[in-house]
């Protein structure tokens, strides 16, 4: 990279991880929580359903994630600027996935948000169970055409980390480390692992699967700042 590109997608690098953060601001409104082992899925939680869960929360959430998603924009600039320029369509292969993954960023935080939000405010009115009855059917409703997301979030996960293993991008093999693929994996990993060991369901537990994704892409974007930091000279 040239000094001029190289300060810009430092830039984006930074902006891309305040994006990130923020959105991590939403996955805890909906994660710190009081576990009970009787919990089950996104939204079949024990404090929902007591009414421990402070609404207010989903309207930090739906802040945190329409302005992260701005930022995180920058950030998916960043990633593709990472491939080496000769590789034109592989950089818009993963440019245009990754702002697709990034326009669903807001719709998804808000669809789980209003999910513990109902769950929660309807528990009260009208009982736990026909809540989570009218609730399952909101889920099941909506979760097929969201559920699209998935397709550009895999192009932009999988592109970006065979690219890196591939030798095209400006960073070398040895990043994998800190790329986002592997830091998803051992967040998702760890809750299963602790119950495997016989521990009981925690609030940890909601963090690290909850927060997964958006912490591995803020400890990518962080860490290919620094690497292009040191490589500066």
């Amino acid at each position: 990279m040239e000094q001029k590109e190289k300060i810009k997608y430092q830039r984006n690098c930074l902006l891309g991880a305040l994006g990130a953060a923020l959105l991590i601001v939403g996955d805890l409104c909906i994660s710190i929580v009081p576990a009970s082992p009787a919990d089950k899925g996104l939204y079949v939680r024990g404090a929902y359903l007591n009414g421990d869960f402070q609404l207010w929360r989903v309207a930090l959430l739906l802040v945190t994630g329409l302005v992260g998603m701005f930022f995180y924009a920058f950030g998916i600039d960043a990633i593709s600027e990472q491939i080496l320029p000769k590789y034109r369509k592989t950089r818009a292969l993963v440019k245009y996935a990754g702002l697709m993954y990034v326009a669903s960023a807001a719709t998804l935080h808000f669809l789980v948000g209003t999910l513990a939000y109902w769950v929660t405010y309807l528990s009260e009115h009208i009982g736990r169970e026909q809540a989570i009855a009218y609730v399952d059917d909101y889920y099941n409703l909506l979760f097929p055409a969201v559920s699209i997301v998935y397709i550009p979030t895999a192009l932009l996960m999988l592109t970006s980390l065979i690219s890196l293993l591939a030798g095209r991008t400006v960073m070398k093999r040895s990043m994998i480390v800190f790329h986002i693929i592997t830091w998803q994996l051992i967040f998702v990993l760890i809750p299963d692992i602790r119950q495997a060991m016989g521990a009981d369901i925690s609030t940890l537990d909601y963090v690290f699967s909850q927060a997964s994704g958006n912490t591995a892409c803020l400890i990518w974007l962080v860490a290919s700042f620094v690497y292009s930091k040191r490589n500066s000279n």
